[in-house]
């Protein structure tokens, strides 16, 4: 049973994500005022934790064992991967409606963020179960901004509260996916350099997708008092669990 500890620990951080739901119950009249400052704090969390916490946590895994050139070269390929693979997606995307473009690349770039979180959960709480359990709980908070960022555009997108909890729940459980392929295969042969190579493309389309979709479209909607006060909120967020 203490096998899975790990496991019920990585599913409370990914509980955050669906906790974002709970702004779907806010009422439409707000659309514009709600969608402006979710946006604005989305963006801000993103990048922040790309720029803070995931481009960090990948070189720190790997700084002592590669060269600090050749780790700044890998480094900038891995991030112009994340920018591409943003991009390509983007194209692939079946619909003109950017609200609904961006909810489906935050759901994709939220799942690849958080199987390395669960992995991290996982392998923390192997080890320190005190330690994994708060790393849990502080991922969970700042995953209820990412959840914001998947459901409110995809159900103001589509009118469709079940298809907004559908694409944020696929993505939270990428915690758990990361806490079992961890249990059940990853444990004897997760290696830094595996870890440095997820988190830094992670970085890399999240920052690509809160600096040129994100940002961008909440801009669009001209509120930019809320927007800010998003910003703003997000910017305390991200001070309080990093």
């Amino acid at each position: 049973m203490k096998e899975f500890y790990p496991l019920i620990i990585s599913s409370i951080a990914g509980l955050g994500t669906l906790l974002g739901n709970i702004f779907l119950f806010i009422n439409k009249k707000y659309k514009d005022k709600v969608l402006s400052m979710s946006l604005g704090l989305s963006s801000i969390v993103m990048l922040l934790i790309s720029v803070l916490e995931l481009i960090p946590e990948g070189l720190l895994l790997v700084s002592e064992r590669v060269n600090y050139l050749v780790l700044l070269l890998y480094s900038l390929a891995l991030l112009i991967i994340g920018y591409v693979i943003v991009n390509v997606i983007d194209k692939k995307v079946n619909s003109s409606d950017s609200l609904y473009r961006i909810g489906l690349l935050s759901m994709i770039s939220l799942l690849i963020h958080n199987i390395p979180e669960g992995i991290i959960c996982a392998v923390t709480s192997y080890s320190n179960m005190e330690l994994g359990i708060k790393l849990s709980f502080i991922i969970m908070v700042h995953n209820i901004t990412e959840g914001i960022a998947i459901c409110l555009p995809i159900y103001y997108a589509t009118n469709n509260k079940f298809k907004a909890f559908t694409y944020t729940l696929i993505s939270a459980v990428g915690e758990v996916v990361g806490a079992l392929l961890t249990i059940l295969v990853l444990k004897p042969f997760i290696n830094y350099f595996l870890l440095y190579i997820i988190l830094i493309i992670t970085a890399g389309m999240m920052i690509s997708l809160s600096i040129g979709k994100i940002f961008i479209e909440g801009l669009k909607l001209k509120k930019y008092l809320y927007f800010i006060l998003g910003i703003i909120i997000g910017i305390i967020v991200v001070m309080i669990t990093l």
